[in-house]
Order: structure tokens, then C-alpha cells, then sequence
């Protein structure tokens, strides 16, 4: 049941207001606010536009201006849907994941599915400077934006670059701050490339996601201070937590 909410009504009556820009405007504070909790339905089109004052058109130019911002998301036949949080990247702006999280106000958490030594592929070695026979620290975590299973993190560090990294708790620690201040490892620049892949059995279980969903899969390879790759790894991120933010220029 979608339960009702306080918003001023009759909007389009308020002198010298557009109707749309204040209707979007109370829709906004009342999402940002916490009054439409994130994957919770919006009430009925019919109730919203009676409660806001405005026609349904009208409504329904609001709603699809909150959904291209990212706030909400149509669901066929049963009605407008409050989106999760999503992980914003924006291009030349190199930041971690908890980095980002502590932007949005979010807690930023994780699980522990794999911390090792292995030895490196032959495009690893090369791409991190090391001979094949050089072992390379493998983590895997389950990233958590407010306990949400938000993507799976995947790296790899050269292991004469970090000792006693393999034996360290990551559970809860940002990977780039520990490196940065246990090993003054500091993260400077990224390649990075942005692809769409369906979601195998592994990823699936780990985000609660069906197999073949689509997700955005972020390949990476990460240079220190000194422009030494010293990360080589991928996130994948659930299809609707992840949104590439970017202003783009004709030369």
C-alpha cells in the first residue's frame, strides 16, 4: 500500500510560480527529505497531481524531469519507483568508493570474499612493472552503500609494494587510504573504461541480482604519485546504482 504524504497542494495557483519548477521542487524536497524512502512507489499519478494542484501532463513532465536527474524510475504498469542511491563518477575526478559514499551521506561498508597472494597474469606483470614470478595481492569485496549490496570490487596491488597488506582486515576500510597512509601509495590517476556486460552467476549472487541482469562494469588501472600503475583491477556495479556524470565539448 503507498501510503500518503504531507505535500503542499495547489501549486498552480501560487502568483508568479510556474507551475512545473515548483511542482518539481516540492517533489525534490520531499525526496531528499527522506519522506519517499529509496525502491518505495510514489502514490498514484491521479492522487499526486491533485495533491500538487497541477494536471497530469503537467505531473507527468515533472516526473520524467526526476527521473532523468536520477531520482526516480518508471516501472511498466505499476507506477514510479524511488531510485537506490547510485555511485556517481565524474570524468578527470579520480575518487574511491568510500570517498564517494561519504559525499552522499552514505555509509560506506564491505564483505570479504577473497584476500591472497597470487602470481600475476603476464598483462598484469607488464602493465604493473613486475616480473611474472612477483606475487600480487588479490582482493575481492562486496561494496555496501547503507547496507544495499552496491558493487563487487576487484584488485590487484603488487605484494613487494604493500607487505602485510594480505593479512590486513579490509572489511570496512577504504583500499586507496590504507595504501595511501600505510604505504604512501597515493592514487593520482586512473585509466579507466565503462563497459555493459550481463551479470554472471558469481556477481549475481553477490549483488541479489538475477543472472544476466545488466551491469556496468568499470575496468581500471590505477597510478601512483610517481606514475606507477600499482592497482590493476574492476567494479561492477548494479545496472541502477551506478551513473556516469560527464559535460561533454565540441572541439
Amino acid at each position: 500500500m503507498v501510503k500518503a504524504v504531507d505535500l503542499p497542494v495547489n501549486v498552480a495557483r501560487v502568483e508568479g510560480r510556474n507551475p512545473a519548477v515548483e511542482a518539481y521542487r516540492i517533489l525534490q524536497d520531499a525526496l531528499n527529505g527522506g519522506k519517499f524512502p529509496a525502491g518505495e512507489r510514489l502514490p498514484g499519478e491521479r492522487a499526486l497531481a491533485t495533491q500538487l494542484g497541477v494536471s497530469r501532463a503537467t505531473l507527468r513532465q515533472v516526473l520524467s524531469a526526476l527521473a532523468d536527474a536520477g531520482r526516480i524510475q518508471p516501472s511498466p504498469y505499476r507506477g514510479w519507483f524511488v531510485a537506490e542511491q547510485q555511485i556517481v563518477h565524474e570524468p578527470n575526478r579520480l575518487r574511491g568508493f568510500t570517498e564517494i559514499a561519504q559525499e552522499l551521506g552514505l555509509e560506506a561498508t564491505a564483505r570479504i570474499v577473497r584476500v591472497g597472494l597470487r602470481l600475476p597474469t603476464l598483462a598484469e606483470a607488464e602493465s604493473l612493472g613486475i616480473d611474472t614470478a612477483q606475487q600480487v595481492v588479490d582482493i575481492v569485496r562486496v561494496r555496501y552503500l547503507d547496507a544495499v549490496p552496491t558493487s563487487v570490487e576487484y584488485s590487484s596491488v603488487p605484494e613487494a609494494r604493500v607487505p602485510g597488506l594480505a593479512s590486513m582486515d579490509l572489511t570496512d576500510q577504504s583500499l586507496y587510504t590504507v595504501l595511501r597512509e600505510r604505504y604512501d601509495i597515493i592514487g593520482m590517476r586512473c585509466d579507466y573504461e565503462l563497459l555493459a556486460e550481463p551479470a554472471d552467476r558469481t556477481v549475481s549472487g553477490f549483488l541479489g541480482i538475477p543472472q544476466g541482469s545488466p551491469v556496468l562494469v568499470g575496468y581500471q588501472m590505477t597510478y601512483d604519485q610517481n606514475e606507477r600503475c600499482f592497482d590493476i583491477g574492476k567494479q561492477v556495479y548494479r545496472g541502477n546504482a551506478y551513473r556516469f556524470k560527464a559535460s561533454l565539448f565540441r572541439f
